[in-house]
């Protein structure tokens, strides 16, 4: 299949990372031109205030047309990864693209395994956190969560809306707003991988997780609660391959 492929032997000259972008593949090509400039953007191979090449020519050389290009460019633009003017496109100044308001629509386009590596490092210390201090009222929320879960077994949608709800509320659980802030800003992504996992009989073992959790926070037992979501997160992975 096509795609926009990118040597990785040694760090390329941003004229370079021009010079060596091809289009092998018609696989959605301009997904896969916006992850090649992005990583190249992020990576600092396109350095702040680097010109793009001209639209006609570029669009000659990966044998494109416009269109492919600009909907290429349009995340870009979203991220404020470029700036785009009459006079052509750059990248944006480092300190757009450090915005930390942009964190959300970066999550919109990022990939599974960056949301696996996620949750594995912040929703452990969020269940560890959650067992030391969660309450009566907390558990009751909990347990609820799981039983409208067992209702909808056959309807991914709102499965994948009840897993969402029950992390997030183990975040909101830590009392911690930097954590209930950047878990919610990750819905997006989070429910579109989750909702594909449930499609894989995900369901029997994320409801017995899910108990086994409640139980650990029940007992305020943060040592087992953190071992109970690494082992969560496992069985999704082991779903997701």
């Amino acid at each position: 299949m096509n795609q926009v492929q990118q040597p990785q032997t040694s760090p390329l000259s941003p004229s370079e990372v021009f010079s060596h972008l091809t289009v092998t593949s018609r696989r959605a090509i301009s997904e896969e031109l916006f992850e090649k400039l992005r990583e190249a953007i992020l990576s600092g191979a396109l350095p702040e205030g680097y010109p793009f090449p001209n639209e006609n020519e570029l669009c000659k050389k990966l044998n494109i047309g416009r269109s492919t290009l600009r909907e290429a460019y349009a995340p870009l633009e979203t991220l404020h990864l470029i700036t785009r003017t009459k006079t052509g496109t750059c990248v944006s100044k480092e300190s757009d693209r450090r915005n930390a308001m942009n964190f959300d629509a970066i999550a919109q386009y990022t990939q599974p395994q960056n949301m696996i590596e996620y949750r594995r490092i912040v929703e452990v210390g969020v269940a560890q956190l959650a067992a030391q201090k969660a309450a009566r009222e907390d558990i009751v929320e909990l347990e609820s969560i799981v039983a409208e879960m067992e209702k909808h077994g056959d309807d991914p949608e709102t499965l994948t809306q009840l897993d969402f709800q029950f992390h997030s509320t183990l975040a909101r659980i830590t009392g911690n707003e930097l954590l209930m802030i950047s878990f919610n800003t990750i819905r997006i992504v989070y429910e579109r991988f989750v909702k594909e996992q449930f499609g894989k009989n995900l369901l029997n073992t994320s409801l017995q997780d899910h108990r086994a959790l409640i139980e650990s926070l029940r007992a305020n037992d943060s040592e087992r609660a953190g071992k109970l979501m690494q082992e969560h997160l496992s069985h999704i992975e082991q779903v997701a391959k």
